[in-house]
């Protein structure tokens, strides 16, 4: 299943347009995220933290990090809903890889829901 196929519930409204002021003001930056993996039961089996600059946000792909890190060179796909994002406060933060980033601008947490069989 492709990270686009996971928005599906989400609604329309939700997603920014392309010149909405936080995706101005977010993009280039270096974004911190966390996924958390939610079984059908809706408990919490395991969660991953991961960084990357935003190179870009569009509704056809959603926000699309640059990770950081062991992923380096990878792309993250996540849903394009600024208010899932809030201010970081500076600091020093460690990646579920083990890496340390200095500074993200922004921490956004997402929940992931196991497929029901």
């Amino acid at each position: 299943m492709s990270d686009a196929d996971r928005w599906i519930e989400l609604e329309p409204e939700a997603f920014a347009e392309r010149d909405h002021p936080i995706l101005k003001a977010m993009r280039g930056t270096l974004i911190l995220v966390r996924l958390n993996q939610i079984d059908a039961n809706d408990e919490m089996m395991s969660f991953e933290i991961l960084a990357g600059q935003l190179i870009r946000a569009n509704r056809s792909e959603g926000f699309v990090l640059s990770l950081v890190g062991k992923k380096s060179g990878e792309l993250l796909f996540l849903p394009l809903v600024p208010a899932a994002f809030n201010l970081q406060p500076p600091g020093q933060y460690r990646l579920t890889c083990g890496t340390v980033i200095e500074d993200p601008l922004f921490l956004g947490a997402f929940d992931i829901y196991a497929a029901a069989h």
